[in-house]
This record gives structure tokens, C-alpha cells and sequence, in this order.
């Protein structure tokens, strides 16, 4: 089944928020261990075969978006026509050792260079010789994936991820046959420009009522904002990480025990997974900017997305034009780097969070998905390129710090190929004035914390990373 349809405001804003220096894709760094497959080593032509078949699953990874004239509509997927499965996925090789630096240096510099958007939005980088990794056999590989923020928010990437693995090295069900895929032509001007007059009426009624339900609860927000007391203690701080960024990416990630982490919530109780991951970036960031002579004396805030999408439940199409792009509400609560002592600083998380979930519940969740709908796409698109020509992002300042957003992942090992996947790492999205993404991922037992940011702000990730492992480990001691 080919899924067409529109994007929605909130994906069109992640197409116009792209620029040379702040590409809008998101992705992900797994690793992967062929000795489970029944070749006993990675085998190219094989990885090949497999991914070929489970695209069949994923019609999602066919679809490119084509623009209305003037900016009339919002852009439209199709499935298509010229697909070439060869510019997406590429195989590479690490040079000797192979090493987790090696591995991660590459992985930022790939994620810095943006997307062909004439083509469906992603790209898969298969990296052999990953050979010099601490934990992690020799003989491994690794699989870099890029997708577009337009295509897919965290929660339908692991759903991609899940349709293109199995759950044991042996494979599933998937016919050994390629389906035949069914294709769209690409349409011309005057169809896009017909289609979008005809939509028109519909976009203005949307938009009226947008207005209606968001105008008054986000002025009321910006004037507590500005006008109250509390409104201007709770403002974003600026630092190092809110400014414009350089074309250049850095990336890292640490890996803990989710039992431990679990554990960590009888420090606070009513505390969650979120709250104690929340509480540890806070104290990484704190030490960070400690070392930098550089710590705010008020709280970093931090942007928290939360997945709004819905239950699809039985019978519903997993195929539809809504199932795929951007479902989320967002929070921006503080996260009390002010505060050095790690229980008082938790105690303080569960707060805010519980306060700002209340706040989500009370508008629905929906805020940002509704109200991107009030920008014209052109208006948008020019606006941000104004921004850059005149380097705005060094002189505003910021609504939030920094990105941290926690993805559940399965509890299970997954096996790709008959690879079995050891690890994985997200790689989020980058833009002037929030140059740090956090990205939080559990997967079989362990619970991962990976990081992407500007190269100019953060020359140093491997001293981030362990100020990650020293705000974890004092949590930790707390325990015994």
C-alpha cells in the first residue's frame, strides 16, 4: 500500500527550519554483532538481500515530498517514481583499529552534512572493520542511519527500526520474494497549483480555528512570561550551547544499567525513568560548565518533548497518511543546574515535570502541533533565512537550553541479518539557539545517553561524556 498525503504544519516547519549550517534530520549509531547469523560473519550481499525485502514493510522509505507553487499548501509525500535504492545506502569501512572514536567521529561527520531533499528524505551508512570498540567483539559493524525530522519523530523511527529487524537470528515470516511496489508520478505545476487552490478553504477554516482554540492561552503564556515575577525567573539563561552554529557536529554517547537507573527513583519517591535521566544531564551540564567557569546562577530549562501520538488500536491502518511525520506536545521546565546537591536536584525535577505534564494535559498536548499551523510556509522559510543572513541567533535569547528527549526502546535483544544488535545511539537535530541534543534510548537491559552539538560549542565531548558518567555515578553511591 502506498501512503500519500500532506505534511503537516509541524513537518513543513521542520523542512523550513533547515538551513546549510543546521540540517533538520535526526538519527541513530547501532552496532551490530554477525557472529549470530548463520554466516558467522558480516556478508554484504546478504545485508543487502534482507534490507531490500523489509523495505517492502516500510512504505515510508520510498516517499520524497514535492511543494506547492508559492508556497500555496503544504507539501505533499508521493511514492517515488525514480527511487534508487543505491543513494541511500552505502557501504563503508572504518580504517584500523577501528575504535569508538574512530566510530563516533565519523558518525558526526556524516550527521553535519544535510539530506537531498529532490529524494526521499534518508540516508544508511554500513560500516565495517568496528573492531577497536571497548565491550564489543572484534569482527562487529555498525549501521548509521539519517532521517529526516519531516518524515519521522522518535517514536515512528522505532517503529521503522522494529519493521526492518527480527526478533531472533533465524529471520520471521517476510517472504524471501521483493513485493511489487506501487509508485507515483511526479505531479506537475499547474496539478500542484489546482490542488492547492482547491485546498485553500479548508487550510484558512483550519487556521480560523487554530487561532481560536491557541490565540488566547499563548498570549496569556507570553504576557506570565514577560509580566510576572516568576515568568522572568523561569527564562532560559544563555549559554555557550545558545548561539548560531558552524556547519561542524560532534557526537558521543554513554551507556548505563536501567536497573540502576530504576533504582535511583527510591531517592525520590513518586520519581520516574525521565525525572533521574533528567536530574543526571542536569549535573553533567552543571560539572561541564563548572570546568568553563561558565555556570548561569538560575537553572538551565531544557525542551522535553512528549509523544502525543495516539493508540492506533486494533484494526486501525498502520499505513495511513497520519501515521508517519510529527506527533508531539513539548515541555520546557527547568532542570535546576543551580542546585549542586543530586537528591535535592531530583526532588526539584519530579516538581517541575509534574507541574509542566499538568500544564500539557490541560491543553490537550497539542499546542505546537496546532499552532505551527498559523505560519505561512513561505513566511517561515524566509524568516529563518533572514535570521541567519543577519546572525540573530548570537543576539535572542533563548526559550530553552538545550533537547532531552527519552524514547523507549524494546527490552529484547533485536537481530538484523541475524546480527545481533548490541547497542544503539540517537543522533538528534541541531539549530541556532539549541545547539545540545540529548537523546535517551533503553534498549535490552541498558539505557543509553548520546549527545549531538556543534563542534564550536562542545570541542570537547569526550569531557562532556564523562561529566555524564561522574553526575551518574554520584546519584549511584547514593544507592548502598
Amino acid at each position: 500500500m502506498v501512503t500519500t498525503g500532506h505534511l503537516s504544519a509541524l513537518d513543513t516547519l521542520f523542512l523550513n527550519l533547515e538551513t546549510d549550517t543546521t540540517p533538520m534530520h535526526v538519527g541513530c549509531l547501532a552496532i551490530y554483532d554477525p557472529s549470530t547469523s548463520a554466516e558467522g560473519r558480516f556478508d554484504f550481499n546478504v545485508f543487502l538481500s534482507n534490507f531490500e525485502r523489509r523495505m517492502t514493510q516500510v512504505p515510508v522509505m520510498r516517499q520524497r515530498h514535492v511543494s506547492a507553487p508559492f508556497g500555496l499548501d503544504f507539501p505533499r509525500w508521493i511514492s517515488d517514481p525514480n527511487f534508487d535504492l543505491s543513494f541511500h545506502l552505502q557501504h563503508i569501512a572504518l580504517p584500523k583499529p577501528g575504535s569508538w572514536k574512530q566510530l563516533r567521529e565519523l558518525a558526526a561527520r556524516l550527521h553535519a552534512s544535510p539530506l537531498d531533499l529532490s529524494r526521499p528524505p534518508w540516508e544508511i551508512y554500513v560500516v565495517e572493520g568496528v573492531n577497536g570498540v571497548e565491550g564489543f567483539p572484534v569482527g562487529c559493524y555498525a549501521v548509521i542511519t539519517k532521517i529526516h525530522h519531516a518524515l519521522a519523530d522518535g517514536v515512528r523511527g522505532t517503529q521503522i527500526m522494529a519493521a526492518l529487524h527480527d526478533l531472533s537470528p533465524k529471520g520471521s515470516s517476510v517472504e524471501n520474494r521483493l513485493a511489487p511496489v506501487i509508485v507515483d508520478r511526479l505531479p506537475n505545476r499547474l496539478e500542484m497549483l489546482t490542488r492547492a487552490a482547491l485546498r485553500l478553504p479548508g487550510n484558512l477554516l483550519g487556521k480560523t480555528r487554530t487561532l481560536g482554540r491557541q490565540a488566547l492561552p499563548l498570549m496569556k503564556e507570553l504576557a506570565s512570561a514577560l509580566l510576572t515575577e516568576e515568568g522572568r525567573r523561569q527564562r532560559a539563561p544563555k549559554t555557550r550551547f545558545n548561539g548560531k552554529l558552524s556547519s561542524h557536529r560532534v557526537f558521543d554517547a554513554v551507556t548505563f544499567g536501567l536497573e540502576d537507573i530504576k533504582a535511583m527513583r527510591t531517592l525520590v519517591p513518586g520519581s520516574t525513568v525521565n525525572d533521574v535521566i533528567v536530574t543526571v544531564i542536569a549535573g553533567a551540564l552543571r560539572r561541564y560548565l563548572v570546568r568553563k567557569g561558565e555556570l548561569p546562577d538560575v537553572s538551565l530549562n531544557a525542551m522535553v518533548p512528549v509523544n502525543m501520538r495516539p493508540d492506533p488500536g486494533l484494526g486501525a491502518r498502520r499505513d495511513s497518511a497520519d501515521s508517519y511525520g510529527n506527533h508531539v506536545g513539548v515541555m520546557c521546565p527547568q532542570i535546576h543546574t543551580d542546585i549542586e546537591d543530586p537528591v535535592r536536584r531530583l526532588r526539584e525535577v519530579v516538581r517541575t515535570t509534574h507541574t509542566g505534564k499538568e500544564r500539557l494535559e490541560q491543553r490537550n498536548g497539542l499546542a505546537v502541533m496546532e499552532s505551527s499551523q498559523l505560519l505561512p510556509t513561505t513566511l517561515t522559510h524566509s524568516l529563518v533565512r533572514a535570521a541567519v543572513h543577519f546572525n540573530l541567533a548570537d543576539h535572542l535569547q533563548p526559550v530553552f537550553n538545550t533537547v532531552i528527549t527519552n524514547v523507549p526502546g524494546p527490552q529484547f535483544p533485536l537481530y538484523l541479518a541475524g546480527s545481533k544488535m548490541r547497542a544503539f545511539y540517537g543522533a538528534g537535530a541541531c539549530y541556532d539557539t539549541v545547539g545540545l541534543f540529548h537523546i535517551v534510548f533503553s534498549y535490552s537491559g541498558s539505557l543509553s545517553i548520546s549527545f549531538t552539538s556543534c563542534q564550536r560549542m562542545l570541542p570537547d565531548p569526550e569531557l562532556y561524556a564523562a561529566c555524564l558518567r561522574q553526575s551518574y555515578n554520584e546519584l549511584k553511591k547514593l544507592l548502598s
